[in-house]
């Protein structure tokens, strides 16, 4: 799918539809979180700015939606490149989606939990 096809269709039947693709068959889901999906005004850090990406709330609805849904084997963020960063704008934002994950898997109880000896 395409920023458009993800725009047109509306963030949250999108990310329904890469959670059904992502846990088809499978017992765990690492998420890969490229920062260059946005749109090169919000991520000037990156090695491949690309111009007509997502805006940062579309991504951060996206992200909670998927972080929200079931439990992660772990997460990542790629092409955060400091040294492009001016203004930590891109490293700002990266964190924002980590915070967010970590913060959706506590709400809904898919982190956090201790077992009881």
């Amino acid at each position: 799918m395409t920023v458009t096809d993800c725009v047109e269709m509306g963030i949250e039947n999108a990310a329904k539809r890469a959670l059904e693709v992502a846990w088809d068959g499978v017992d765990a889901v690492w998420l890969s979180f490229d920062v260059d999906c946005l749109d090169a005004a919000f991520v000037p850090g990156t090695g491949w700015p690309e111009p007509g990406g997502f805006l940062p709330r579309e991504v951060l609805k996206f992200i909670q939606i998927i972080a929200d849904t079931k439990p992660l084997a772990g997460m990542e963020i790629v092409e955060c490149s400091p040294p492009y960063d001016a203004a930590e704008i891109t490293s700002l934002i990266s964190t924002r989606v980590i915070c967010d994950v970590l913060a959706c898997q506590v709400r809904s109880g898919h982190l956090g939990k201790r077992r009881k000896q």
